[in-house]
C-alpha cells in the first residue's frame, strides 16, 4: 500500500485577495508561511517514515514544500504534472470579474461535468485531469509500500481524488481543501481508500486554516 499525504499550499497572496490563482507566480502571505511551519511540525510530531516529498513547481506550492522539506530533512522533488490548472486570462481575476469579462466561459465553467470546457487562453479541463492522473500514477508506482507527501493545489488534489476514487467522480468539486490541511489517501493495487480529508488540527491557532476563499481555486 502507498499512502499519499496530499497538501494544498499555504495561503497565497491571491487566496488572501479572493482571486483566481492558476499558473500565477504569486507567493505566500505571512499566514501562509506560518501554516507551512505548522503542518511541518505536525508531520515531525507524527513520527511517520516519509519516503519522499513532491511538489508542484509553482511558487506558492514550492515555497510551502521548501519549508516542509527543511523541517523533515527531505529532498524536494518537483513534478510539472502537479501544477494547478492553467486559468489563462482568468488568472488574477475575482469571481465577479471572471463572470463580467467572460460570461460565456463562466456559464460553461459552472457545469463541473463538462470536461471539454477550456479556460480562455488556458487549459482544457480534460487535459488537466489527464496530466494530474499521470503524475499521481507515476508517484504511486515509484513508491510501493511507502508514505509520500505531495504539496500541490486545490484543483490538483481534487483531480487526484477524482482519479483514485472514481466511483465518486461526480463529487470532485465538492471536496473541501483548505490551505496546508492534510488529506490522506491509501492506494493498494487498483483500489484506493480516503483515510482523512482536510485535517485542520495543526492549524487551530495562529496558523488557522484558510478555506477556499471566494474562488475555491489555486
Amino acid at each position: 500500500m502507498t499512502q499519499l499525504i496530499l497538501m494544498r499550499h499555504g495561503q497565497s497572496v491571491l487566496n488572501e485577495q479572493g482571486k483566481w490563482g492558476g499558473w500565477s507566480p504569486a507567493g505566500l502571505t505571512p499566514l501562509g508561511r506560518a501554516q507551512a511551519e505548522a503542518v511541518a511540525r505536525r508531520l515531525v510530531d507524527a513520527g511517520e517514515a516519509i519516503a519522499a516529498l513532491y511538489s508542484s513547481p509553482l511558487r506558492r506550492a514550492w515555497d510551502t514544500a521548501q519549508i516542509i522539506g527543511r523541517v523533515l530533512n527531505l529532498r524536494l522533488i518537483p513534478h510539472e504534472g502537479l501544477r494547478e490548472i492553467n486559468f489563462g486570462q482568468v488568472d488574477g481575476l475575482s469571481m465577479e470579474e471572471f463572470q463580467a469579462q467572460f460570461p460565456e466561459h463562466f456559464a460553461r465553467w459552472l457545469d463541473r461535468s463538462d470536461m471539454s470546457f477550456v479556460w480562455p487562453g488556458g487549459e482544457r479541463r480534460a487535459d488537466f485531469f489527464r496530466r494530474v492522473r499521470q503524475a499521481a500514477e507515476e508517484i504511486v508506482a515509484s513508491h510501493p509500500q511507502e508514505t509520500v507527501v505531495v504539496v500541490a493545489h486545490g484543483g490538483t488534489i481534487r483531480a487526484i481524488l477524482a482519479h483514485f476514487l472514481a466511483g465518486e467522480f461526480g463529487n470532485w468539486w465538492g471536496y473541501t481543501l483548505g490551505n496546508c490541511t492534510l488529506t490522506r489517501l491509501a492506494v493498494d493495487g487498483g483500489e484506493a481508500r480516503l483515510l482523512v480529508l482536510n485535517d485542520t488540527a495543526h492549524l487551530e491557532g495562529g496558523g488557522r486554516a484558510h478555506g477556499e476563499a471566494t474562488t475555491g481555486a489555486g
